[in-house]
């Protein structure tokens, strides 16, 4: 399968767009996910390799690799249907081979076995670093679009608005109103910045867990 993320769209057609809201939707929930997956990659690692010189370890590392292809073939699935992308099918589960002795040794030798182990693990400080940014970001932005309306209120007596600073205090609508138009600006960029990173975790997955 081929990830292909779609084109970039104009400045203030990316707010009218709905890929637009479910990339965003993807990288705030690759926290918990990339959280998930680093989780389950460490624990199995760790696992295997510590009943390695057992008979019991052999099961439990097939076990866990297998583990780890579903979860690369979930993440492909996620990708497509919030980020976008076009193509067949998502990758196999396991690698073609005759029996399950045969399917086994591709499993181990397949190059995307591995590879996919390593997204999983970087998903997790990806995921942290996307939650924070577009958190930090939507609440600057929507903050700075809501002082208008609140110097409004404020002008009306029935909320009170303490910007601070002294010019500010001395020219508090025209304060309200540069707030709200850097609020207008900061959210599309907050979108185009969205969809940046979207094509960027395509293109990781596209290497990592596709056509590696």
């Amino acid at each position: 399968m081929s990830l292909l993320p779609a084109t970039h769209p104009g400045f203030f057609e990316a707010l009218a767009q709905r890929r637009t809201y479910t990339t965003l939707l993807y990288l705030l929930l690759s926290m918990a996910t990339g959280i998930l997956a680093f989780t389950y990659t460490v624990t199995g690692l760790s696992l295997s390799l510590g009943l390695a010189i057992l008979i019991v370890g052999i099961p439990v590392a097939i076990t866990f690799l297998a583990g780890a292809r579903l979860l690369s073939v979930a993440e492909v699935h996620l990708l497509r249907a919030l980020v976008g992308g076009e193509g067949p099918a998502s990758p196999a589960l396991f690698p073609a081979g005759e029996g399950w002795f045969g399917r086994l040794k591709g499993l181990l030798g397949d190059r995307r076995t591995w590879t996919s182990l390593l997204y999983l693990l970087l998903l997790m400080p990806l995921g942290i670093a996307y939650f924070t940014t577009f958190v930090s970001l939507l609440a600057t932005g929507l903050s700075l679009v809501a002082v208008p309306f609140a110097r409004l209120f404020h002008a009306t007596g029935t909320l009170s608005l303490d910007l601070g600073g002294t010019w500010i205090i001395t020219h508090p609508n025209l304060a309200g109103v540069l707030c709200g138009l850097a609020g207008l600006a900061l959210l599309p960029l907050t979108f185009h910045l969205a969809l940046l990173l979207g094509r960027f975790q395509v293109w990781l997955a596209k290497h990592l867990l596709v056509q590696a």
